[in-house]
Formats: C-alpha cells, sequence, structure tokens
C-alpha cells in the first residue's frame, strides 16, 4: 500500500473541501426540486455545513501543533491542488443521474450512495497514513462521515 505523506492540516483541509462539494451539491439539488425532496436536501446541506464546522476546529486545533504555519494550503495553487485529488471522486457533478432527486427515495438513496463513498475514499487515504496523528485526525472524519451514511439509511428506512 502506498503512502501518503499528509499531516492533519492537509487531510483537514481535503475534508472541508469535501464538505464544501457536498454542501454544493445538495443546495444545487435543492434549488430545483419542492416539497419533501427539496428539505431533505437542504437537511443534507446543513449537516455538510456542520461538519465543516466541526472540522475546521479540528483544523484550528491541529495548526497550532505544527512546525509550519499551515497558510500554504489557502493558496490557490495548493487548494486547487487538493481539489484535484478529491474533485468528483464523490459528490459528480459533471454525471449526477438525472433522476437523482426524482422522488424522496431516490433522492436518499442516491445521498447514501454518495456519502458512501465519501467513506471509501477517506478510507484508502487511512490505509497508506503511518502518522499517529494524522490516523487519529481521519479516524474522527471517518466516524462523522459514517454517522452521516447511517443517518440517511435510518431516513431511508422510515419512509420505506
Amino acid at each position: 500500500m502506498p503512502q501518503n505523506n499528509f499531516n492533519s492540516c492537509e487531510m483537514l483541509k481535503i475534508a472541508l473541501i469535501m464538505e464544501d462539494e457536498g454542501y454544493k451539491f445538495y443546495t444545487n439539488g435543492a434549488r430545483h426540486t419542492k416539497g419533501k425532496i427539496k428539505e431533505f436536501l437542504k437537511s443534507a446541506a446543513g449537516q455538510e455545513f456542520i461538519h465543516r464546522e466541526k472540522f475546521q476546529k479540528l483544523f484550528d486545533e491541529a495548526s497550532k501543533k505544527i512546525d509550519t504555519e499551515p497558510d500554504y494550503l489557502f493558496d490557490e495553487e495548493v487548494t486547487a491542488y487538493l481539489k484535484d485529488l478529491i474533485e468528483n471522486k464523490v459528490f459528480d457533478q459533471k454525471e449526477q443521474p438525472d433522476d437523482a432527486f426524482c422522488d424522496l427515495k431516490t433522492a436518499i438513496e442516491h445521498a447514501i450512495e454518495t456519502e458512501k463513498l465519501t467513506v471509501d475514499v477517506y478510507s484508502h487515504m487511512y490505509k497508506g497514513v503511518s502518522e499517529k496523528d494524522v490516523k487519529d485526525t481521519l479516524e474522527v472524519i471517518l466516524e462523522e462521515e459514517k454517522s452521516h451514511v447511517e443517518y440517511f439509511s435510518n431516513l431511508l428506512d422510515e419512509i420505506v
């Protein structure tokens, strides 16, 4: 398994980008739907926002513990590089199925699928990490994402 050398701040920056992508994805879907589907998508976007806030706090804490200033992570080129690593791996804006938000059940199923992909991306990254603090950070991120899958799965069970 190839190792990655990301530090905790870099992993959290990736998580922040992923949450931003998820927020945009669900918000965009809500703009083009009505009723219960729109409400579900707005709620899903809200959860992405809450996750982002939690990851931002973790980022702020982690940035105090590393030797270098994490300001480089806000450089446009670095952000573009990190975004390119994950872009369209989970919230693929280009190939979103036409029927992803046709009804509430399908919308929830699609949300579950995208959240599972998020877990897969982080799980794959976790396998390549050797530093304990980075593994600990990824464990927190993974637990948040797994809770999102569980929440959506429970919602689906309620409507079926």
